[in-house]
């Protein structure tokens, strides 16, 4: 056999590879974000609930709701005795239907003793995550994994309850956690992670092609805001439809174009395309107590 024409046909074979690798590498996957799965408790759809350390202003309702239909409740140190009032605040005859968390996760700094063992003698788990390297956010997200990978569950969504103002330190440090999510692979890589503060959800795009379906509310009422911030890298390209200021392949950065204060063009939808990691947020105007002034368009 002709050793030349051995090689020649070993290398088109690897050249035929390389281009196909090459395109499989090149295609970009498509997150599609819908907030009604988890919010009217779409059925099919499996998502825990986690409390963090700081006080629950949302709606009653909506918290009663999103809690007790929830796969799987978890109370993050503080965030126990932040439940625990909340669950005191409401109607008698309401505070009987509210299920007790299935965790309660931290390194216990924040919770008082007498509340960690009442609601352990009432059949919560408690787990000590004393590890001063991560916040107990984080850790409370490790411990969520481990419960899914020994339940065989996977999570469509998780919600962490917080807010979005006080100390710019523990706001970052939420950010923080959402990327640890996706660089520490804390969560199943097709699970989605949100933070849900006062009137609004923020959570990471990945680079890639993202649509993300707006609540009719969010569309109606004028002026609700949304953003896309380059936190932690510069974004070389972003494309956007669906707002009142698109993105063309733009670059947002810190120190030059940031796209704060955005807002909605009354689309169903949200398109956006970036080549890095973005963090999106948006106000969603059901959650809040506190009174807008806002008109409905």
């Amino acid at each position: 056999m002709d050793t030349n024409n051995v090689i020649n046909k070993v290398q088109k074979l690897l050249n035929v590879f390389y281009v196909q690798q090459k395109a499989a590498s090149s295609v970009t996957k498509c997150w599609k974000w819908n907030i009604n799965e988890f919010s009217n408790n779409q059925a099919n759809h499996k998502y825990a609930v986690l409390i963090l350390n700081r006080k629950i202003s949302q709606k009653q309702e909506f918290i009663k709701k999103i809690w007790n239909n929830a796969t799987l409740r978890i109370a993050v140190d503080g965030g126990m005795v932040h439940w625990e009032k909340f669950v005191n605040n409401l109607p008698v005859i309401d505070q009987t239907t509210m299920k007790l968390p299935d965790l309660i996760t931290g390194d216990f700094d924040s919770i008082t003793e007498d509340v960690l063992e009442k609601y352990k003698t009432k059949g919560c788990k408690a787990i000590h995550t004393p590890d001063q390297d991560h916040t107990d956010f984080t850790k409370a997200l490790k411990e969520l994994n481990n419960y899914c990978i020994d339940n065989e569950i996977q999570m469509d969504h998780v919600i962490a309850i917080a807010q979005s103002s006080g100390r710019i330190d523990q706001i970052l440090g939420n950010i923080q956690t959402l990327y640890l999510v996706r660089e520490e692979r804390l969560l199943h890589p097709e699970t989605k992670m949100y933070i849900m503060s006062d009137d609004s959800l923020t959570w990471i795009l990945s680079p890639g092609d993202h649509i993300i379906d707006i609540p009719e509310e969010s569309r109606r009422v004028k002026g609700c805001w949304c953003a896309l911030i380059p936190v932690g890298e510069v974004c070389e390209r972003v494309t956007t439809n669906g707002l009142k200021w698109n993105l063309d392949n733009q670059q947002l950065k810190f120190g030059r174009l940031v796209s704060t204060s955005n807002t909605f063009d009354g689309s169903e939808q949200v398109k956006i395309k970036c080549s890095h990691t973005l963090v999106w947020a948006m106000e969603i105007p059901s959650l809040t107590n506190v009174h807008s002034d806002k008109e409905n368009c």
